[in-house]
């Protein structure tokens, strides 16, 4: 499993911005450059790709030619690029199958009423044709099986335009436990439930703002790290995490902290969880 990328919508360096992060990130390079959020779950499974897909695959030495399906949080621009799915259209060899990408309830219905009812479809772009994608709807609480993987979406505090809820996901393989939690907010009562008792191998969770001094809209459907703190003590609490659980902080944005900063901040954090901070192309796998 690997990290593509990291950061939050406007990633780090956001280009327009000159601020302490930024200007650092920068300067430094390295783990402190962050490209929008991306995790390549295998060879053949990748959840969002987003708007740094094609550097991504460079930097990181990843072909997305193996690539069978694709889950999609949500439809904001930083985690679904639709030139992707052109790329994959124009690419000479190694595409014979359709790919199936995965839009979770009300995504799913924008996507098929922009893309392939009329009077759309008599203008529709080719690469949006059956031979190159099949758009498959998934919804939420319910349990699909997506390659070696059993896959259930979950309701995540977090709106667009198009859909009242992004979709977390809880992924089980073998009888380990991941849990994907991007663009999450605070999690809402259902996840909780879902999650109770579970004691999760891996978690993987939203710090987009990484902070404790400066105001920020949490009600974004994002969380600060106080929120992530909170979020993390309920977690603990119901048992859905505990001592063992590789817990990975994502989707970050140039607030607060530098990727130095936030490591060594949750380093001393007195949990009885330990928090790493994640970093584009970080490798991981289960621990236990």
């Amino acid at each position: 499993m690997k990290f593509l990328g990291t950061g939050a919508g406007e990633g780090i360096p956001n280009p327009f911005c000159n601020c302490k992060i930024c200007e650092n990130a920068r300067k430094v390079k390295g783990r402190e450059i962050r490209t929008r959020s991306s995790f390549m779950l295998s060879r053949d499974i990748i959840i969002d790709i987003g708007a740094d897909f094609f550097t991504q695959s460079f930097l990181h030495d990843v072909s997305f030619v193996e690539l069978k399906h694709v889950l999609f949080t949500h439809m904001h621009d930083d985690h679904i690029n639709y030139t992707a799915i052109w790329e994959r259209f124009a690419s000479r060899s190694g595409n014979d199958k359709p790919i199936n990408i995965y839009f979770v309830g009300e995504a799913y219905k924008f996507m098929t009423d922009f893309y392939l009812i009329s009077p759309v479809t008599e203008g529709r772009e080719l690469y949006f044709s059956s031979g190159n994608i099949k758009m498959i709807r998934l919804e939420f609480d319910e349990e699909y099986e997506i390659g070696k993987f059993k896959i259930t979406p979950v309701r995540a505090s977090h709106s667009t335009v198009f859909e009242k809820n992004g979709s977390n996901f809880l992924i089980k393989e073998n009888g380990r436990k991941l849990y994907y939690a991007l663009d999450s907010g605070y999690f809402i009562k259902s996840a909780f439930d879902m999650l109770k008792g579970i004691q999760l191998d891996i978690l993987i969770c939203e710090c987009t703002f990484p902070t404790t001094e400066e105001t920020v809209d949490v009600s974004s459907g994002h969380m600060d790290i106080k929120m992530c703190l909170k979020n993390l003590d309920e977690l603990y609490r119901i048992n859905a995490i505990t001592e063992k659980t590789q817990i990975y902080l994502s989707h970050i944005s140039p607030m607060g902290m530098t990727h130095k900063e936030l490591s060594e901040y949750v380093a001393g954090i007195d949990r009885k969880y330990k928090i790493q901070v994640a970093f584009d192309g970080l490798e991981i796998g289960y621990e236990n």
